[in-house]
């Protein structure tokens, strides 16, 4: 039997001598403390850990539009080594990639390896740079740089089986197209693939994120349909599912800079009813930590909102009351986007109400501190499903 191997893409870069070239060197340090007291039960006392990141990388510039980019990351906990000689291994390869511009003279940009990969706002494709670990992609992107729109074309390897016929393979990819044709407004259409082989799940997100400025007001606006096939409890579903939001935002001329700024995002959900619909959905690799309040309750969704959708109608007042200082409160309204009806008659759509207080203080051009400080009343969903705490 004869065994072949396709090798799509396969680049070595040898650099002789550091000095021959161009290099940037990079180095983040991130320290975090926080205080937990999130499960809604009195009798649980509250705790605190400190989160510790660092991260160091150097890219280096080639002839021709070559570079190389290695960024290394240590992510630790205080205090999980076992002993102060102890070695956790947790040292990682954040990011390794690749990135060729203007390839054969051709308006075309290689990027590939292991990426950070981020587009738009993170509603649906982002970093997750709150994270301690952050998100790293493998594949490539290839781009279109034209002079009305630029073009990315995405593949990635979420997972790997090593199997026969890529049997629990997991893979990601699509078209996400910047326009650049409207002056203050940035405008992107986009059109992506998710595949699990192992639940047989293809999944397809469609839509558009328009963002601009009217002097002192700016506003978002997006939208996203999903559609393809999902199994669930052996069923196979149809997908039918949807995301929109709208933002506003407003900057007051004044010495303490106001902002006010309000919104609502709606993901659609579903009430399990028998109608070989799936209406759920799927916030695929978002950095939702950004939209849906600090308190992470949701992340990860659809589980963290069972499925139910959720509505989140927020608002937020900021100021900068001297210039390396800003400071401010916002709040979050969440419900399910459908109502959910219980044995008993009795029916609801509420998560809770967040709030949060946050500053932050830049030190110097290299160093900021940051802190917040947030409490999540919760409603008759979380209730039900996680504990009321009295």
């Amino acid at each position: 039997m004869k065994k072949l191997v396709f090798v799509l893409m396969s680049v070595l870069i040898m650099a002789n001598t550091l000095s021959a070239q161009d290099y940037d060197i990079s180095a983040q340090i991130r320290a975090r403390s926080i205080m937990d007291d999130k499960d809604f039960n009195k009798n649980t006392d509250q705790f605190t850990f400190s989160e510790f990141r660092t991260r160091l990388g150097v890219e280096i510039k080639a002839p021709k539009g070559i570079s190389g980019t290695i960024q290394l990351q240590d992510s630790r906990v205080y205090g999980t080594e076992p002993t102060t000689l102890s070695d956790t291994k947790n040292i990682d390869l954040h990011q390794a990639y690749l990135k060729m511009d203007d390839v054969f003279g051709l308006p075309f940009d290689v990027k590939l390896g292991r990426m950070e990969v981020k587009f738009a706002n993170e509603r649906l494709i982002g970093a997750v740079g709150w994270s301690n670990v952050g998100r790293s992609f493998d594949g490539s992107i290839i781009t279109f740089n034209g002079p009305f729109l630029n073009i990315h074309f995405m593949g990635f390897q979420i997972q790997e089986s090593m199997l026969a016929g890529d049997s629990l393979d997991n893979t990601f990819g699509g078209i996400w197209a910047e326009l650049k044709t409207f002056k203050n407004y940035k405008t992107d259409i986009f059109l992506l693939n998710e595949n699990i082989a192992k639940t047989d799940e293809s999944r397809y997100t469609s839509g558009f994120y328009v963002k601009g400025n009217l002097g002192n007001l700016q506003h978002e606006l997006e939208f996203a349909y999903q559609f393809g096939d999902i199994i669930q409890n052996g069923v196979k579903l149809d997908v039918a599912a949807f995301m929109a939001a709208f933002n506003v935002s407003y900057t007051f001329d004044s010495d303490i800079k106001p902002v006010v700024s309000a919104g609502v995002d709606y993901l659609s959900g579903d009430d399990e009813s028998s109608d070989n619909k799936y209406q759920v959905f799927n916030t695929l690799y978002a950095t939702n930590h950004k939209f849906y309040g600090h308190m992470d309750y949701f992340v990860n969704i659809p589980q963290n909102t069972y499925g139910l959708g959720l509505m989140d109608i927020h608002c937020e007042v900021s100021i900068t009351p001297w210039k390396p200082v800003k400071i401010g409160i916002n709040g979050h309204v969440f419900n399910s986007a459908v109502e959910v009806k219980f044995g008993d008659g009795s029916s609801t759509s509420e998560f809770g109400t967040e709030f949060e207080l946050f500053g932050s203080l830049k030190y110097s051009e290299n160093l900021d501190f940051q802190g917040g400080l947030s409490v999540f009343a919760p409603g008759d969903l979380f209730k039900r499903f996680r504990g009321e705490d009295t």
